[in-house]
């Protein structure tokens, strides 16, 4: 067992993938810090004294170059993994493997023959490349994946996995090493990164554990040409682990477009609020019980278009979007927010009644009237005018209805507003018990 252990040497690749992932601690300072600790670790352990500077200046040489191959890759620990980064890896850790595994096969052979230089370089390059390319993905997909929530197609993909691995071990040979690949694409489909990058490493790493048992495989390690094809299997197994890692980070960047698109798609980008289309989108995410009061706010700026017409259509944006951080500031703990268009905005509360919402109305309708909204050269003062609606769910009735109806009651007495004098608020009630001039403020 340690000597099946031996055959990897994960510190190297996570040195390197803690210097990529975290760029402050790569550091010269850092390089020494493992150097020494990997000497004394061969000193203390095995008695090497300059057999252990060789050997270990090896690993150095991987770490560096991978670290400084990818140092530009990973700005910050949060950025998402890209599919071109996971490309990066395949090259970057072929050339430190090589590098480091020919420094390694010359410092470590004994006979200095070249069959037996030959034979350690490409043990030593082999298991780095392949340690490498399953170590890395591992440190650089860790804590990045999105809120999962496990469903029976992934729970099948991970429970497939030992039964690929019996097979792998029943049909023998070396064509059955890829027995796995098909589940892992599979879990990278259905998992988040980590999890199926995780999933993807403890595969590789049992594999080649169970090639050197003579589990899959069927070959001896004990003659020299029996040992290449341990190295050759070893890189087929390296270059197919990095398969699934393309496939789970392509899936990733996807999803994540689409998130971004279908914010893009249900938010103003002017005002940073809820496109129309976004509103709908937010309400139908909540149950709709018959009996439960609705409220809804629809106002739009008075005399807009003598802001564009006066002072041009840049100083309308600023208008629009200062207004928009003052809805998403001080009215979106009691409201569903949304730009209709233009200069008009609808608000909507849940369990409203028609004394509370006037209330909440006029706040805001004051509060506008007395920010002064700031343009590039000047302030500017503007008024809105507000038409309320209040409305009880009905048995059955979706939020499209229910909005619909609502926006219809609610423009109307907007319009009321408007014919009234502007910088007004029109409630609920107004049609039976209160004539709109008594409700100006100016």
């Amino acid at each position: 067992m340690p000597l099946l252990l031996s055959m990897f040497w994960i510190v190297n690749a996570l040195v390197a993938g803690i210097f990529v992932r975290y760029p402050a601690t790569h550091r010269p300072i850092n390089y020494v810090v493992c150097g020494l600790a990997m000497f004394l670790n061969d000193y203390l352990f095995s008695g090497w004294w300059s057999a252990a500077i060789l050997i270990n200046l090896a690993n150095i040489i991987f770490i560096a170059v991978v670290a400084l191959g990818l140092r530009r890759l990973w700005t910050t620990q949060h950025e998402q993994l890209t599919p071109k980064q996971v490309l990066l890896l395949f090259p970057v850790c072929l050339a430190a493997a090589l590098l480091a595994g020919t420094w390694g096969g010359i410092a470590s052979a004994n006979e200095k023959t070249p069959t037996e230089i030959l034979l350690n370089i490409g043990l030593w390059a082999s298991e780095q490349f392949s340690t490498g390319l399953m170590v890395l993905p591992l440190i650089l997909s860790f804590k990045r994946s999105q809120h999962f929530v496990w469903q029976r197609t992934s729970i099948l993909a991970v429970l497939s996995v030992p039964t690929l691995f019996l097979g792998a071990a029943l049909v023998g040979g070396p064509g059955s090493i890829a027995f796995p690949l098909p589940v892992l694409i599979w879990c990278a489909l259905v998992l988040p990164v980590f999890v199926s990058t995780l999933i993807t490493f403890l595969v590789g790493i049992l594999e080649i554990m169970m090639v050197y048992e003579n589990l899959i495989g069927e070959h001896r390690v004990d003659t020299p040409p029996e040992i290449m094809t341990l190295v050759s299997i070893r890189l087929g197994v390296a270059a197919m682990v990095l398969t699934p890692f393309m496939v789970s980070v392509t899936i990733d960047a996807i999803k994540t477009l689409n998130r971004r698109l279908e914010i893009r798609a249900n938010t103003d980008f002017l005002t940073q609020l809820l496109s129309r289309a976004g509103l709908f989108e937010k309400l139908a995410e909540i149950p709709l019980q018959p009996g439960r009061s609705i409220g809804m706010i629809i106002f739009d700026i008075d005399y807009f278009k003598a802001i564009n017409d006066n002072f041009g259509h840049q100083a309308g944006d600023d208008v629009l979007s200062e207004l928009g951080y003052i809805l998403r500031r001080d009215c979106r703990e009691q409201f569903y927010i949304a730009r209709f268009g233009g200069e008009e905005f609808a608000l909507i509360g849940l369990d409203s009644d028609a004394e509370q919402l006037y209330a909440q109305a006029e706040a805001l309708r004051q509060r506008i009237a007395r920010h002064d909204f700031a343009l590039t050269d000047r302030s500017l003062s503007i008024t809105i005018s507000l038409g309320l609606a209040v409305g009880t769910a009905e048995k059955g009735e979706q939020w499209s209805t229910l909005v619909t109806r609502l926006v219809s009651q609610a423009d109307a007495r907007l319009y009321r507003s408007k014919a009234g004098g502007r910088n007004l608020t029109t409630p609920d009630w107004s049609e039976g018990s209160q004539d709109i001039s008594d409700q100006k403020q100016t």
